[in-house]
């Protein structure tokens, strides 16, 4: 008879984040998955991640000092302090853990841990959320065991052995995987949902370009119309009555609380081009128009994201200084006119998306655990 495969150890395993929620809601997912399994964990974070509490309920969490590595020697030198602070504290927290693995979600707050994780001889896992891997997990490669990725390819992995990379896909939070569902039908007659989102900063371009571009649809699709609208500006009641007068059903708000609900009711998203928001609309399956930040640190990242997913068919890449209301107007007047193009569009979502991701990353997680184990 064959022999039955050898029971996980359990184990304190730690897991470093960035402070933007890109980074810690994967790590939140993995983290209820790997407590749900009997392991111990501990989130290491730095105070912006620190403000997500809902995320971190439950879960231990350390707030580490952490900074980046940007500008001149000057400030570089100063980085590098606060780092080895980081280092310090990390390092003392995962001793009296006992921690057995370290995963690193990128993000400047995940070298610390990472570094710790090498000094201590412990595993280290780092998981990547984007189409290419982030600068913080291009420079931790070198020490890594493992790689998770959450598409079928990553762009700056030149040279780590293949062997050693597992496509998991990327966690996504637990109201998310509740919203999963069929695409809503599209027919005659029958409602066209437009969900406009632009991330946890929202996003100002939308506010201006999106009422015109729905304006200068015509009648027949304005009046099917019904828009959730993310918009924090002060103008966000005058740009709601515009579009009720003009006969669209229009909601405006800063913040959408419910957005797994939101997504899963929407034929088409716009939105900025984050993985956690490309890995929340994959799971869902909903197709999107997809405008990258037009600068800062993410920029490249969410264009290589952009490009990506509207190549595999999932929607259209739009970037931010070609977004005017002439070419949204366009792009969602053929969305909506034509009876397949969004129903096609959402399948080739729903293909690449990954439900299962914290299970199988988790699962990756389990792998490297039997020759885990806190040396000291």
């Amino acid at each position: 008879m064959p022999q039955s495969a050898a029971p996980v150890p359990r184990a304190t395993i730690a897991l470093a984040a960035g402070g933007t929620g890109g980074h810690l809601f994967p790590a939140e997912a993995l983290a209820r998955e790997l407590m749900a399994r009997g392991h111990e964990v501990v989130i290491h974070t730095e105070r912006r991640g620190a403000q997500y509490d809902k995320a971190l309920a439950g879960i231990p969490h350390v707030v580490l000092p952490a900074s980046s590595l940007e500008g001149g020697l000057v400030a570089k030198a100063k980085a590098a302090l606060v780092i080895l602070r980081g280092v310090l504290a990390s390092r003392a927290d995962l001793k009296r853990r006992k921690v057995a693995l370290v995963v690193g979600f990128g993000g400047y707050p995940s070298f610390a841990p990472a570094l710790v994780a090498k000094s201590l001889g412990l595993p280290l896992l780092l998981h990547e959320q984007a189409t290419r891997l982030s600068k913080a997990n291009r420079q931790l490669l070198r020490f890594a065991d493992a790689l998770a990725i959450s598409f079928p390819s990553v762009a700056g992995a030149d040279g780590f052995d293949a062997a050693r990379i597992v496509e998991t896909g990327n966690p996504v939070r637990q109201s998310i995987l509740d919203a999963r569902g069929d695409y809503p039908p599209l027919g005659d007659g029958l409602p066209l949902r437009l969900l406009v989102v632009g991330g946890s900063q929202s996003a100002a371009v939308f506010g201006r370009v999106v009422p015109p571009a729905l304006l200068a649809l015509p009648e027949g699709l304005r009046r099917r119309l019904q828009v959730s609208l993310q918009y924090k500006g002060e103008d966000a009641d005058a740009i709601a009555g515009q579009l009720r007068a003009a006969g669209l059903d229009a909601e405006v708000r800063p913040f959408f609380d419910d957005m797994g609900e939101r997504l899963r009711a929407a034929h088409l998203v716009v939105t900025r081009a984050g993985a956690t928001t490309a890995a929340d609309l994959l799971t869902i399956g909903r197709p999107a128009v997809f405008v990258p930040l037009p600068h800062g640190g993410a920029r490249e990242e969410q264009r290589r994201n952009a490009e990506t997913l509207a190549q595999a068919g999932v929607g259209w890449h739009v970037p931010e200084a070609e977004l005017t209301p002439e070419t949204l107007s366009a792009v969602l007047h053929e969305a909506f006119a034509s009876p397949t193009r969004l129903p096609d569009a959402a399948r080739a979502a729903a293909a690449l998306g990954r439900p299962d991701a914290a299970r199988r990353l988790a699962d990756a997680v389990e792998r490297l655990l039997p020759v885990a184990g806190p040396r000291r």
